[in-house]
């Protein structure tokens, strides 16, 4: 059986205030109506039933997977009580499985990832299944660099496993060493070289293979997760799970057992559109252009202070009727002539008809709808928080919301 475990206990801290504490970028709607979260586990629905799907996120956080994951079994949400990094989220994880099914493989995927080519993903994830349900290594899926990146770590691979066929034709590497986060030049040789992979942190294994992993790499680690299974299902689960991780030092699974086990594989991965989008260079390029119902906007400039967008709005199309609780925007029209609706109540909007070099301010709160009257482009200027908007209306039906902005129901 294969159970997919999803990690979302991550902050999202490079991303502020974008991503915040309260609603961290794994929540977020950056690529369309779905949630990064939800996207991610979209994408295993085809491979793995929704009661072999188990998200593992923080205590905090617990309702938001609620809210977003509906169809989830309660029981399939695993809360840290505080945050160590993946190798206790790992190792709990496992134990859990391991539970459930003593020759369970484990799909270990983040919930912040961007996976454009998701049929491709998964022909990877079939393939990655049938090596690591022989027990015998652990898999990384590794994505063929294209440039000296300094933000992620590399994965040396000199061969093809010997080990046997995969179907699918699934190309299959030995790996012999990790290296964390290089500088310029050790990356300049690596992509020289031909034979590293950026390290994706997702992973395939059985259950029992990573903690046996962990057992021989991880003591402290290894024995905290002994301690915990022997009180699964048992009302001190909550507490002693507390206690433990108290205790326990943050480590990720790539230091504590990828750098150092000799049994470990690569499946390259890089048809299938992977990014990490974990700072505002990587999510602008992400995010440069995207196609809406009445046309579609350009991204030209986003960091933790502001963004800089085009609108390119098809002639009697429009937005939907909207407001913003914190994003604060100015709008131009560069092209074509606009009606902007504006106003603090929908009962009371003001028209206004935009031309060439028109512009208006538009304050958190504020109610708006814009609309193209002949082609337009529109330049907005904003804070950089791209999925504050709450539709009051729409005609392309993805209404959010008919509540008046909280300004207006004091």
């Amino acid at each position: 059986m294969v159970h997919a475990v999803i990690m979302a206990g991550g902050y999202g801290e490079r991303l502020w205030p974008l991503s915040t504490p309260e609603r961290p970028k794994q929540f977020l709607k950056l690529f369309g109506d779905r949630s990064m979260l939800q996207q991610t586990v979209d994408r295993v629905l085809p491979l793995v039933e929704i009661e072999r799907i188990l998200v593992v996120t923080r205590s905090d956080h617990v309702a938001l997977v609620h809210e977003q994951l509906p169809e989830l079994p309660k029981e399939n949400i695993i809360a840290e009580p505080v945050g160590r990094g993946t190798a206790p989220c790992v190792g709990l994880s496992a134990v859990v499985v391991r539970q459930k099914d003593p020759e369970a493989v484990m799909l270990v995927l983040p919930a912040d990832h961007l996976v454009r080519e998701e049929e491709s993903f998964r022909e990877v994830l079939r393939g990655a299944t049938e090596v690591a349900y022989k027990g015998t290594n652990l898999v990384t899926l590794g994505i063929k660099p294209d440039r000296p990146e300094l933000g992620y770590g590399y994965i040396h691979t000199p061969e093809k496993w010997r080990g046997g066929k995969v179907p699918g034709g699934v190309t299959v590497l030995e790996v012999s060493k990790f290296t964390e986060k290089p500088d310029l030049e050790t990356a300049k040789c690596f992509l020289k070289a031909g034979t590293y992979y950026w390290n994706s942190g997702m992973f395939v294994w059985r259950a029992d293979t990573i903690l046996e992993e962990i057992e021989r790499y991880m003591q402290d680690l290894h024995s905290a997760m002994r301690q915990l299974q022997s009180c699964l299902g048992k009302p001190n689960f909550e507490k002693v799970l507390e206690d433990i991780y108290a205790g326990l030092k943050a480590e990720s699974i790539d230091r504590g057992v990828m750098e150092k086990s000799d049994r470990i594989l690569l499946i390259p991965a890089s048809r299938i559109g992977w990014s990490d989008a974990g700072d505002w260079a990587a999510l602008r390029e992400k995010l440069a252009r995207v196609d809406k119902p009445w046309g579609y906007e350009h991204l030209w400039a986003l960091n933790q202070n502001y963004a800089g967008k085009f609108l390119h709005i098809r002639a009697g199309k429009s937005l939907s009727l909207r407001y913003h609780e914190v994003k604060d925007e100015t709008i131009c029209v560069l092209h074509g002539k606009l009606r902007l609706r504006v106003g603090k109540l929908t009962t009371n909007l003001e028209d206004r008809i935009l031309i060439p070099g028109g512009s208006c301010s538009i304050p958190p709160g504020t109610i708006h709808q814009m609309e193209a009257l002949e082609d337009c482009v529109v330049a907005e200027v904003s804070t950089p928080h791209l999925t504050d908007v709450v539709r009051l209306g729409d005609r392309y039906g993805r209404v959010e919301s008919s509540e008046l902005p909280s300004v207006q129901r004091l």
